[in-house]
Order: structure tokens, then sequence, then C-alpha cells
């Protein structure tokens, strides 16, 4: 088969939904098939990002279409006006939408919903990306696309917010980058030197969003002799260092540094920090709902993220049952690899078009 990709969204370094798109593209491209993968793409500013990419392996194996459209634009365009997607990546046996555009198409069409945020939190959703989305998915229940869920979680909210068959549904849960893996004390020096961190300390990932729970873990970790540090866009106060965007680089670093990680989400549709956290050898405290005891197995403390007092504990026995959390955590992220995601992908990609 001809297969087409909308990679648009993987040049936004530090979003999920970029690490899906490039994790499972790579994936896809590295494995032993006879398919043939055509990547569109629609970036003006990030047009230098694909440009560089197509030249790489496993990058170079696949057919490159780049216009250069501001993506926003290229959407706009795709949702509203009578283009196929045929008519901008030629043939394909089966088109693979993004999380932003749900185009048309002459060809079956395969879409990954990741979560459904923007019914469950939409005041924590940017208007425009709300109506994107509700639009988006209207388009895909219309259409009988069929749809790709990051965990059992996403299909069950699915199912429920729409009446659809759950045969349309098929889980594939994401994969961890093999880079997550412990890291040296040297480089642990460096990134706590780096960002002025204290030898211990709680760290989480999350904006000033209801849905991420950091106030709760704020509260949580006053009563404790650990600073919390917050990777994410706003201060939090002076027991809690805010230390905004870190890159990729350093990141693994400053999981395995951290004595515990802290997760107390509301709701996700897949959480990769967890998983990451675990591959870089840290203790992690989670949500018991969502998506995230799926992926937590019995490798986290799980506890109810609407109380404080909870979450306090959770990281205190994670502290006292630290040697166990890491020798199971590390066990656990083995059961996600993005080879895996891959052929569990092309699977749903093979049975989607021998059905049309």
């Amino acid at each position: 088969m001809r297969i087409g990709i909308d990679v648009s969204q993987m040049c936004y370094e530090g979003t999920g939904v970029a690490r899906y798109v490039y994790g499972l593209t790579q994936a896809l491209l590295n494995l032993d098939t006879t398919h043939q993968f055509v990547l569109y793409a629609g970036a003006l500013r990030q047009r230098d990002f694909f440009e560089k990419l197509k030249t790489q392996s496993p990058w170079d194996k696949a057919e490159w279409h780049i216009f250069p459209i501001p993506p926003k634009v290229a959407g706009l365009a795709l949702s509203t006006l009578p283009i196929h997607i045929e008519s901008l990546v030629g043939k394909v046996d089966l088109f693979h939408s993004s999380d932003w555009v749900e185009p048309r198409a002459n060809c079956p069409v395969v879409t990954t919903i990741h979560d459904l945020v923007f019914i469950k939190y939409p005041e924590t959703v940017e208007k425009m990306i709300l109506n994107t989305q509700v639009k988006r998915l209207n388009k895909i229940v219309k259409n009988k696309t069929h749809i790709i869920a990051d965990s059992r979680s996403t299909k069950q909210d699915i199912l429920e917010a729409y009446n659809l068959n759950s045969d349309q549904i098929d889980v594939v849960y994401p994969g961890i980058d093999a880079s997550y893996v412990p890291q040296s004390p040297t480089e642990v020096d460096r990134v706590k030197k780096k960002y002025n961190l204290p030898d211990k300390y709680v760290l989480s990932l999350g904006t000033q969003e209801p849905r991420k729970n950091i106030s709760r873990l704020v509260d949580a970790v006053k009563e404790l002799d650990l600073p919390l540090v917050i990777v994410g866009k706003h201060g939090w106060g002076n027991k809690t260092k805010s230390i905004g965007f870190v890159p990729d680089a350093d990141i693994r670093a400053l999981y395995t540094g951290a004595t515990v990680f802290a997760y107390p989400s509301i709701y996700e549709g897949f959480g990769f920090p967890v998983l990451e956290a675990m591959a870089c050898g840290t203790p992690v405290v989670t949500s018991n709902i969502s998506s995230l005891p799926e992926l937590a197995g019995d490798a986290a403390i799980l506890v109810d993220p609407k109380s404080v007092d909870l979450i306090r504990a959770g990281i205190t026995t994670a502290i006292e049952n630290r040697d166990i959390c890491i020798e199971r955590g590390l066990k656990q992220v083995q059961k996600f690899s993005w080879e895996s995601t891959a052929k569990h992908t092309l699977e749903v990609y093979e049975k989607t078009a021998n059905r049309h």
C-alpha cells in the first residue's frame, strides 16, 4: 500500500502530539515492510525542520510533500475547501490524519484521538482549538473514520461521548523513546547545576490549569522536607521552583535526579511523563483515574488526585519503597516500545484498507 501520513504537528517540540507523530512515523519507516509511506506537512516557519529531517535516515525512505503554508491555514483549507488530500500527495491507499485536521479523502482514513479534554475540560482549551476539535470529531463520526485511541480509557470516553460502534476504535498504546534511560551521575550533576537544583527534590511537569492539579501537589509538598520542582510555564511560590520549558537534552537527567516524580493529573489520554520517569529509574506517584492506572500498572503509587493528604502520603510511600518502585518501573516501561506501536498501527491500517 501507499500510506499517507500527516506529520505537520511533528515540529512542535515538547508537545505529546509531536512526540507521538515523530515516534510512530520513525518506527513505521524502520519496519521491514513492503508498504510505501508518503508524508505530508503544512509548514511555513518550521519548514526547515522538515527539509532537514527528510535527508536523514530513516526519513529519507519516505516520499515527502512539504507545503510552505502555516499549519493553521493549511488545516483551515483542508477542512473547509473541496480539496481532497490526494490532490496534494498523489494517490494513496490509506491516509492517517493528524490531531488537527480531518481532510477530505477518496481513500479510507485512520485518525488518532489522544484525549477528549475539549469535552471534559473545555475551560482549559483555547477557543480556536476547542472549535477545531469539535468540528473534527463531528466529521470523524459522520465519515465513519477508523479511530486509534491512545488508551482503553480514551476509547471509553469516545464511546460515551459519541454514538459509535466499539469496532470503529482500536486501542494502540504509544511507545517510549529508547533514549529514556537512567542518566549518569555526571549528567545529573550537570543538570542540577544548570537549573540550580537541590540534591533532593520532588519533580513534576505541568501548566497552570485545573486538569494538571498542580495546586494540590504544591499544597501536598508544603508539609514535606523536599522542595517541589516543576517543569512548566508559571511560578508557584517560595517552596516551589518552576524552571519553565526544558529541552529534551536535559529532561532525562532531571527525571533521574529526582527523589520522586509526582503526576497527580485529573485527566490524561496518555501520560508520557509517567513512563518517561520510570524509564529513567525514578519512583512515580500518579493518579488512580483516567488512563494513568493503565500505564502505571503496579509500578507506581496510585493516589486519589483530589486529596492533598493522599498525594502527600503517596509521595512518602514512594520514598520509603524507592528500590521496589524503581525496579517495577523499569520492568513496566518495557511494555511500551515504538516498534510495538508501529506494528499494531500497521495492522489497523491493513484491516481498515481491506474493509473498503
